[in-house]
């Protein structure tokens, strides 16, 4: 055996040129897939960290169906005296949660009237989950605090300013459809401050009161439409038989996860996911032929010499077996190469970033840059498959080497 691999060892460098080319070129496409998957896992996860990051959360409770037509009656189950608020306290899986009310509502102004989806918030539970805090460009944010008389301030955000020709101070009127009687309430704020997320549907159709008056307004007592959850991690979100949703989920309540909230979100992820799949393949196929070329070009240089190795008797399982361990050599030659370049680059571009802030897709706006960053299936599962992959194409030379005629083959050689 370790005859063979000495021998083989020797054959792969009689020719350095071609192998360290060689070498290079699988190295490179190793490389290449290590970057693809650190940049597109990169890319999922800012995509999930932007559409959440800025109001929705991780996951949240509703009642269920309250999505699909946002009815006012259909209020979170099995909060009375905020027991659902107090029990979520203390799980240890959650950052952060903000209770909110939820409905749909006009905007009226002395210049015009918009449709909206008006959200009733607390200021201070909201700055740990959403970043509603952050984006107000002119104007202050919600009071708290205060009682109902005192807090009549209402957000709002600058395309919808824009629309309505209103500017901080100004007077606007709310009209929502109040729970249980259906008529209509009608009551007037002034605009306390104008946001901007940067997203036009958030912009142009949302805006913001202080909970406790959005629930008198909707005549709804203490009750809430919604609970925005953040997670310690953002992956746990995403896991559909997660205990804590089960817990969550009783009463006619539900509880939904970023991929169950964003279902476009979570096709792109797995398109992206099956893209990086074809990728792998294209550049294994090109591999392929690389290690296919190399080992043959190889073998033809050294017809005479497998020529005279079987006409001396020597058994054709060892010819297979040497172009075997050429090949094996030649894979991991190659994997070391790989795993340097690939290191090299995603290093730098972990620390540089790819910078695509501002970029709307798939109605989502990248706010921070994207960090590819390393996992360990870039160490371990694409170099471990190169060296297979490599090792079965060299099945071909090998059996081509081992059936080789003798005679036929001192006659080509001459």
């Amino acid at each position: 055996m370790w005859m063979l691999i000495k021998l083989a060892w020797r054959n792969i460098f009689r020719n350095k040129r071609r192998t360290i080319l060689s070498g290079l070129a699988i190295g490179v496409g190793l490389a290449a897939m290590m970057f693809a998957d650190a940049l597109i896992v990169s890319l999922g996860e800012t995509m999930v960290h932007s559409a959440t990051v800025n109001f929705s959360g991780n996951a949240q409770i509703h009642k269920k169906g309250f999505l699909k037509d946002f009815e006012v009656e259909k209020v979170i189950a099995d909060n009375y005296n905020n027991k659902l608020l107090l029990n979520l306290q203390k799980e240890e899986l959650i950052k952060s949660f903000a209770p909110r009310v939820v409905s749909y509502g006009m905007l009226t102004s002395t210049s015009d009237a918009n449709n909206i989806m008006l959200y009733g918030i607390d200021p201070e539970m909201e700055k740990k989950v959403s970043k509603i805090s952050e984006v107000i460009i002119k104007g202050t944010n919600l009071d708290t605090n205060l009682n109902i008389k005192e807090s009549r301030k209402i957000l709002v955000g600058k395309k919808l300013a824009d629309n309505l020709n209103i500017d901080v101070g100004d007077r606007v009127v709310v009209t929502v459809v109040r729970s249980i009687t259906g008529d209509l309430s009608q009551e007037m704020f002034r605009i306390g401050g104008i946001f901007s997320f940067g997203i036009r549907e958030m912009d142009e159709n949302i805006a913001f009161m202080n909970i406790n008056v959005a629930q008198n307004l909707l005549n709804i007592g203490n009750n809430i439409h919604e609970i925005a959850l953040n997670f310690k991690d953002i992956n746990i979100a995403a896991q559909e038989k997660l205990p804590f949703k089960e817990k969550y989920s009783q009463n006619g309540n539900e509880t939904l996860g970023w991929n169950k909230m964003f279902k476009d979100l979570a096709t792109i992820l797995n398109f992206t996911q099956f893209s990086l799949f074809i990728l792998t393949i294209i550049l294994f196929s090109v591999i392929a032929f690389g290690i296919m070329n190399t080992l043959f070009m190889s073998l033809y240089e050294r017809m005479f010499e497998f020529a005279v190795l079987r006409a001396v008797g020597t058994r054709s399982k060892l010819v297979a077996t040497m172009i075997i361990y050429e090949a094996l050599i030649l894979a991991l030659i190659s994997t070391v190469v790989g795993i340097i370049i690939g290191v090299i680059f995603i290093y730098i571009f972990s620390h540089q970033g790819i910078d695509y802030r501002g970029i709307e897709y798939a109605h989502l706006v990248f706010k921070d840059k994207i960090y590819p960053h390393f996992r360990l299936i870039q160490f371990i599962i694409y170099p471990l498959c190169l060296i297979i992959f490599t090792m079965l194409v060299g099945l071909y030379p090998a059996f081509y080497a081992a059936s080789i005629v003798p005679a036929k083959a001192l006659r080509k050689t001459f």
